[in-house]
């Protein structure tokens, strides 16, 4: 079993993290102002990001990952994401943030041909595009995305969507880390509300795919490329992505209501087993918000089965790096809200607590070259999802 957190520092976090040190807030964060980078979706959706750069060891440093829950008048500049990323920066953490398919600045289709008639959006059971307004038969095709083409009845089911858009976000972080600008052997995910749900199935794609782009002879004779998770390769499979993820962070988390727990569990048991003791988790939720604390439950009993006597009675291995927590004086606050007033709440400095007992133990992991140059799309049926419109 891998353990990132040593005993005493796992102690701290399970009791509330106050006894490890945090540097106080400070009004103006140091570092460079973000950058906004535009990276391509597997379907050719153009997507825009902003890449918040730390000043300390740049080349071998970490990177975190911000994910907002995706929904009508959302994108990234909602809430006090710019100041945890600062708060990031100084701990040494590049960060990175983006805007879903449909959101912000993320609406254009630069291929509109390969976003109608590629096979893992479009037809049979993984018909989603077939909840977006204007598609085909229409003509000429659609070449842009706004959330509010998506069908208001059914835009929850068009989730398993924006997992091509974390896959494409890993692609555009591998390039970086192939061109010595930070090193994705270590990454972080902190989300809130659906993201939890999406980053945690993303997760668990990870683990059915190579870390490194596959060897000649792998992909087989006549295979021109690596197209999608999980494609299968010749021989012994090579090490997975998600050894990568070092850890996670979900506040306020949700199971939208199209993922079931029974397929929300398949994710652990039955797709992805070692991310119970490979990629640790945190929990949050706000001490008045009911709903916060039973989904956090839900993911942690349930789904990763922390609770050590449910874990023995499934002859499994206790988990010793998760944990749930609740944020006192936090009220019914959910999701972001919980980054503000971190003077109270602390939320900022429990994150980069727990990530940095976990990067404690990871700060060695080397930098290695993922040689991936196209991006590749995420087979959701494969993982459990389906979609009928």
């Amino acid at each position: 079993m891998r353990r990132w957190l040593a005993a005493p520092v796992a102690f701290a976090v399970a009791i509330g993290l106050s006894s490890l040190h945090v540097a106080p807030v400070k009004a103006q964060p140091k570092g460079e102002a973000p950058v906004e980078e535009s990276f391509l979706t597997a379907d050719g959706v153009q997507l825009k990001g902003l890449f918040h750069a730390t000043n300390k060891d740049a080349a071998t440093a970490p990177v975190a990952v911000l994910l907002y829950a995706p929904g009508p008048d959302r994108d990234m500049t909602k809430g006090d994401w710019a100041g945890l990323a600062g708060r990031l920066n100084e701990a040494g953490y590049h960060v990175f943030r983006f805007d879903w398919r449909g959101h912000g600045k993320s609406t254009e289709i630069k291929d509109p041909k390969k976003f109608w008639n590629n096979p893992f959006l479009n037809g049979g059971n993984v018909n989603y595009n077939g909840y977006i307004k204007g598609g085909p038969p229409k003509k000429p095709l659609k070449n842009d995305l706004y959330y509010k083409d998506l069908s208001p009845t059914r835009a929850e089911r068009y989730l398993p969507a924006y997992l091509n858009d974390l896959a494409a976000v890993r692609l555009h972080l591998d390039s970086k880390n192939d061109n010595k600008t930070l090193n994705t052997s270590s990454i972080y995910l902190i989300g809130t509300g659906d993201a939890a749900a999406l980053g945690l199935g993303w997760i668990a794609t990870e683990w059915s795919r190579p870390a490194v782009f596959p060897k000649e002879g792998q992909l087989g004779v006549g295979v021109p490329g690596y197209e999608f998770v999980p494609q299968q390769l010749v021989g012994q499979f090579p090490p997975e992505g998600g050894h990568d993820i070092a850890g996670a962070v979900w506040i306020s988390p949700n199971r939208p209501a199209l993922i079931s727990e029974a397929a929300t569990k398949k994710w652990i048991s039955t797709y992805a087993p070692k991310i119970r003791e490979n990629n640790p988790m945190l929990f949050l939720y706000a001490d008045k918000d009911a709903a916060g604390k039973k989904q956090s439950e839900f993911f942690y009993n349930e789904v990763l089965v922390g609770d050590p006597r449910r874990a023995k009675a499934f002859n499994l291995a206790p988990i010793s790096d998760t944990f749930i927590k609740e944020v006192k004086g936090g009220s019914t606050l959910n999701g972001v809200k919980l980054l503000d007033n971190n003077a109270e709440l602390k939320v900022q400095d429990t994150i980069i607590q727990f990530m940095a007992a976990i990067q404690k133990e990871r700060a060695k992991l080397p930098s290695k070259n993922r040689n991936y140059s196209t991006p590749y799309f995420i087979n959701a049926q494969s993982f459990g999802f389906a979609a009928t419109p």
